[in-house]
């Protein structure tokens, strides 16, 4: 059957198959002060359904058939519940009002599942079930029953075909979405760097959506695969507090704190807190780091209609180990125990800290245009030495002339400086209005941006003590006298002058969807326009200049209330900085996707479901240059991205909820001037990705608050890293089980989780060949490890 003749009248037409019931309960939580209060969570029947308020304090339940119904808030000091009946195609609203820091039900007032309700910071103002593009929203539920402490430790595993790339997780973070890197946004600003940001701490994180494609009429230069966006934490409205200790494998220790507090006697200006510390060492040796976070937050809520927020994150992370925890061998992969590392107790721990200002303006001029300003200052830095396995130095077999033994190997000390800076500025409105019988949804606005980053990376040339064996790896016997004095007297700018680079951009966007037959068929059709200027060693200074517009046209049909069918075609523009390993300068970047989703919600909106199909292509990618050559990158023709994505996410009942995703992905360099790159894999990708995550909750009873989880993680046909044309994929699969039990009563929580319970050897790397290595090349992953966490909250 031809698939283009039947899409298009499903498409077109329906309303014809709008049969569902069309019941919803709506309204609003504010407070004494009629300031709405979000982050609100509101029961229906029990936990039959579950919804947050939004940003704006509004809630709903759609598509409720009728019946019977009990609703109220989960928080200690609201003890009112209430009853009502629903008929089939009523509409009911009610509010819930704040008196005397306690909830009274003034009127009935619901939203969605907070898996299907976007931050404000992605502009979309709607539910993900009519956004067409594909985007994952990982909660704070999620994150606490993972016990996931930062964005390098598997928090991709809740979204279909992410990776997180496994590297220098103790500074930063790679994360690959569809086979390419994917842009770091936090609070809807792009803030990714050459260098940094500091991957992120959950201790300020608030949620993180991932948004896969362009997705140019939200952000602007970002890259073709996605991005991932980090809203961080900032308050709410409510007074309350949580403090929480976490124990676990290789010597963790960590202490969080989160407290919010009125600080006005007219409720008007709220402050919240954060803090975190934290300390742990590794399974591998001489791997270890400390850090700490504090993060004061403020929000003033002018009147009902405006609201300002600032923000302020200081992170600060000590770590040992850099390079040297990539391990080599001669016969093959995980030849070596998975402890092993080329470091020393001698050398000292590399310093990263990273100061961050945040500030937002909300108004509403009325019930449908609002225009948003936001700025951002991020300064990260880093400093330190590594201590690492001198380029193919080590040695394939013994020689009696040299007298060195299979196994031998050099070691060298790198330095490890850097500064990433970022300055980001954003307006957008968005607002409707109708003509006619078509309805029209508007979003515009203006991105600015200015970003600079120099770095040291330089390699001192002597070795650093006696020859180091793989074989039979001798520590604590370097001296500080082995380790050369490293010249810091000149500025960082100077010492790293043929890594600078200065960035700026410009980006103005506009987007109208049109909806038509009630708002059930929607076509959207918008462009960007970016300027961009830059100056680099590998230009000489020059000024290099480029513009760009980027359009995007989307056509989403909903066919019932639950279900919606949509197709995507978007491009990106993203100006790339960096130097090339032969010295020049990386070109820019130009991304295509197409794309066609289905997606469904089940449950009454507590469940989601998304199948997507899409392809997209990018221009001039950059890759690492490699492990010897740090700061250096090397650039490919043209790539291709294709593939199959499904995510199932939310709740089945209230004993239940379950996270299940699968994708299929075929990314490969398909254009270069060097033909035995074409074909190769993309670093980032995986064959087939699955995940699943299910917990179970004892609800009633003597054992009500008991739950189990259980999880796993699986990747086949994993790319190396670089790829090598004769070796496509890693010889081993990658797969972790995990296990878990919580007790959760009053205010109190018990959580007890074990990771890589089969203790499986896992890694990510590359084979002889790469880069013109002698040996193979690997990192290993987490043998079988557990965590302990214990939370109050007041």
């Amino acid at each position: 059957m031809n698939k283009n003749r039947f899409l298009f009248p499903v498409l077109l037409f329906p309303a014809i198959m709008w049969a569902q019931s069309t019941s919803q309960i709506t309204g609003k939580v504010v407070n004494s002060q009629k300031e709405p209060l979000s982050a609100v969570k509101v029961i229906l029947n029990n936990g039959e359904a579950e919804v947050y308020t939004d940003d704006n304090g509004f809630y709903r339940f759609n598509n409720i058939p009728a019946g019977n119904y009990i609703l109220k808030v989960e928080d200690p000091d609201i003890k009112k519940t209430y009853s009502f009946t629903l008929k089939s195609n009523d509409s009911i609203s009610h509010d819930f009002e704040q008196i005397t820091d306690t909830y009274q039900i003034v009127a009935v007032n619901v939203s969605a599942n907070r898996k299907t309700i976007p931050s404000s910071t992605l502009r979309l103002g709607e539910n993900l079930l009519v956004t067409p593009q594909n985007i994952q929203v990982i909660d704070q539920r999620l994150l606490s029953d993972q016990q996931i402490l930062t964005t390098a430790e598997g928090l991709s595993r809740n979204v279909s075909g992410v990776r997180t790339i496994t590297h220098q997780e103790e500074g930063s973070v790679g994360i690959a979405v569809r086979g390419f890197s994917a842009s770091n946004l936090r609070n809807g600003m792009d803030v990714s760097g050459s260098f940094g940001p500091l991957r992120e701490d959950m201790s300020f994180v608030d949620r993180v959506e991932f948004v896969k494609g362009p997705a140019g009429f939200m952000m602007g230069n970002t890259q073709p695969g996605g991005f991932y966006n980090i809203v961080t934490k900032k308050p709410v409205g409510r007074e309350k507090g949580n403090v929480q200790l976490t124990l676990g494998s290789f010597n963790l220790y960590r202490a969080t704190a989160d407290v919010e507090k009125k600080l006005s006697k007219d409720g008007k200006f709220w402050g919240r807190l954060n803090l975190m510390g934290t300390k742990s060492g590794s399974f591998q040796q001489y791997v270890e780091h400390e850090q700490y976070v504090i993060n004061p937050s403020f929000k003033y809520v002018a009147s009902e209609n405006t609201n300002v927020t600032l923000e302020y994150i200081l992170s600060q992370n000590n770590f040992q180990g850099g390079f040297a925890k990539y391990v080599y061998g001669i016969d093959g992969f995980k030849e070596l125990k998975r402890s092993f590392t080329f470091s020393d107790p001698i050398i000292d721990p590399t310093r990263s800290w990273e100061h961050n200002v945040y500030g937002t303006i909300n108004h509403n001029f009325n019930d449908n245009w609002l225009i948003t300003g936001q700025f951002g200052y991020i300064r990260s830095q880093m400093q330190g030495e590594s201590l690492y396995a001198k380029y193919n130095s080590i040695t394939l077999a013994d020689n009696p002339v040299t007298g060195r033994k299979r196994g031998d190997v050099d070691r060298g000390i790198s330095i490890n400086d850097a500064l990433n800076t970022s300055m980001i500025g954003q307006v957008f409105t968005r607002g409707k209005f109708s003509t006619g019988n078509i309805n029209h949804n508007i979003l515009a606005g203006i991105d600015m941006g200015k970003k600079s980053y120099v770095a040291d990376w330089s390699v001192l040339p002597q070795n650093i003590g006696p020859v180091f064996n793989i074989y039979n790896p001798v520590y604590g016997h370097l001296k500080k006298s082995d380790i050369p004095e490293y010249d810091r007297s000149k500025s960082l700018r100077e010492r790293g002058a043929n890594y600078l680079t200065d960035y700026s951009y410009t980006s103005f966007h506009l987007q109208d969807e049109a909806r038509f037959l009630e708002d059930k068929l929607r076509v959207a059709a918008g462009f960007r326009y970016t300027s961009t200027s830059k100056t680099s060693a590998a230009d000489k200074g020059a000024e290099i200049k480029n513009t760009a517009v980027t359009p995007r046209v989307s056509i989403t049909g909903l066919l019932t209330p639950t279900f919606t069918v949509y197709g995507l075609y978007d491009e990106t523009f993203q100006e790339q900085t960096g130097k090339l390993i032969n010295g020049s300068s990386a070109d820019p970047s130009f991304g295509k996707n197409t794309e066609v989703g289905v997606k469904k919600t089940w449950f009454n909106g507590q469940l989601m479901t998304n199948l997507t199909f899409y392809h997209l292509t990018k221009t001039n990618m950059l890759t690492s240059a490699g492990i010897d050559f740090p700061g250096l990158f090397e650039q490919s023709g043209k790539s291709v991205s294709k593939g199959i994505e499904f995510d199932l996410n939310g709740n089945i009942s209230k004993n239940w909820s379950i996270l299940f995703n699968y994708a299929y992905t075929d990314a490969k360099v398909t254009e270069d001037n060097d033909p035995k790159k074409i074909g190769g894999m993309l670093y980032g990708t995986a064959k087939h990705i699955s995940n699943a995550w299910i917990k179970y909750t004892i609800a009633k009873g003597d054992l009500e608050g008991l739950g189990f989880s259980f999880g796993y993680e699986y990747q086949a046909k994993r790319a190396a890293w670089p790829v090598v044309l004769d070796h496509p994929y890693l010889p081993d699969d990658y797969f972790t089980l995990d296990v878990g039990v919580s007790y959760k009563r009053d205010n109190y929580q018990l959580s007890f989780l074990v990771n890589n319970l089969t203790d499986r050897y896992n890694y990510v790397g590359f084979y002889p060949g790469a880069w013109s290595y002698t040996h193979y090349g690997w990192r290993a992953t987490n043998p079988v490890n557990f965590r302990l966490n214990l939370s109050y909250s007041f």
